[in-house]
């Protein structure tokens, strides 16, 4: 006997099917209310629309054709493709998107050394936790899954049995997955699939369900009063400081890169594009070279980035996120940073949060993916001499910033 629910599936047109699937999600969406968790509610949305871009020739994004029949839910499934959590409904929509990752376990098969598993223990801020799982085959994610906590646990006793365990470091994870992420997924199973939305979500990153991007890959526009306010807020800070005429160190630093442009390294190449500025009038040698105006412009290139199309879809996601405010908080501690203070992106990221220019902070959830994606601009620094040999700030750094930051921001009127 045939089953009428496959024949009627086979029959049903593609606006049916999707009609079909949309009503059997309100029906789902009615219990949400009642769950334990945020994680459990994230894992149903995330799982929602990795199964709506699998249908095919769905349009638009799914939170569009829900909201008006389940605010909730239309409201969760708004936040897995990039928006705002939702604000009510639920004991635990306080939670939405602020789950803190408190550790990270690697574990690799002896058997099988270029197959790694990855366990992301998270934390929400009501105290209830659980684990994100993922397993990458030679740099491509093959396996993915969310549950309760305890897989760590049972990754320890996995030690015993052909497995090197151990806790690593965060950053580490949160750049391999994101890569990962960059790249097809078509190893996944479909149950795997499900769980895709969520973890780039959580990362912050591009990912592709079916045939649909859950994030689209756009430059955005600046926003003229943010960026005057920012060059405002610094200008103010740094007023002494920006009287100064540039010392030898800098025209030191201008020199080094000219000699990087003139053999057309491909580090000091991306970060003309960057910045959105041809390459200058070549020299009698033929190569590009740098004044001192183009060469403050290169320096504060990624505050306000003009191509990224050198990088790849998950650093361009992670870059355009870097708000004003970020930036701040960077070029302050930078500047006042002693010679040789090591640079990374945690260090960035603690400058940000002891800013007293400004209010924001980067919560403890988010620290990691911001502080990896400063690392991913930090060459720009090292190339430009902001960074000394060794990643330290450079005698340099002090002077070039604020000029690049203003310069960037369209605000170069704001320097006394």
């Amino acid at each position: 006997m045939v089953n009428t629910v496959a024949s009627a599936l086979a029959m049903a047109s593609t606006d049916e099917i999707r009609n079909r699937y949309i009503d059997e999600l309100i029906g789902s969406a009615r219990v949400l209310a009642s769950v334990e968790s945020a994680a459990i509610a994230e894992a149903w949305a995330s799982s929602a629309v990795a199964e709506w871009a699998a249908l095919d020739g769905s349009p638009g994004r799914l939170s569009e054709h829900i909201a008006d029949r389940s605010e909730l839910g239309g409201a969760l499934i708004h936040w897995i493709e990039g928006g705002d959590p939702p604000l009510t409904g639920a004991d635990w929509v306080s939670d939405i998107g602020q789950h803190e990752l408190l550790r990270v376990m690697r574990l690799v098969a002896h058997s099988k050394p270029s197959e790694i598993g990855w366990i992301l223990e998270y934390e929400s801020a009501s105290g209830e936790r659980h684990d994100l799982s993922a397993t990458v085959l030679d740099g491509r994610l093959i396996g993915l899954a969310v549950g309760p906590e305890g897989l760590s646990l049972a990754a320890s006793e996995d030690q015993a049995s052909g497995f090197e365990v151990s806790e690593t470091n965060a950053d580490q994870a949160i750049a391999v997955l994101r890569e990962c992420l960059g790249q097809d997924v078509d190893a996944l199973s479909e149950e795997a699939e499900a769980t895709l939305p969520l973890l780039a979500r959580r990362l912050g990153v591009n990912a592709s369900v079916g045939a649909a991007t859950i994030l689209e890959r756009t430059m955005p526009e600046r926003d003229v009063e943010d960026d005057q306010y920012a060059a405002d807020v610094l200008a103010s800070a740094l007023r002494t400081e920006l009287r100064a005429a540039p010392p030898d160190v800098v025209h030191q630093a201008l020199a080094a890169f000219a000699a990087l442009a003139e053999r057309s390294e491909s580090d000091a190449l991306t970060l003309f594009d960057v910045a959105g500025i041809d390459l200058p009038s070549a020299d009698t040698a033929g190569a590009p070279s740098a004044d001192l105006d183009t060469f403050v412009r290169l320096v504060g290139a990624y505050l306000a980035p003009v191509n990224l199309d050198a990088h790849t879809d998950v650093q361009f996601t992670a870059l355009i996120e870097l708000e004003p405010a970020d930036w701040i908080g960077v070029i302050l501690g930078m500047s006042r940073a002693a010679v040789g203070t090591a640079i990374d992106g945690d260090a960035l990221v603690r400058f940000i949060n002891r800013a007293q220019e400004i209010t924001t902070t980067i919560p403890k959830a988010d620290a990691a993916r911001i502080a990896w994606t400063f690392e991913q601009m930090l060459y720009s620094w090292q190339i430009t001499g902001v960074l000394d040999d060794d990643g330290g700030v450079s005698e340099a750094a002090a002077w070039l910033l604020p000029r690049a930051a203003l310069e960037a921001w369209g605000a170069t009127e704001s320097a006394p």
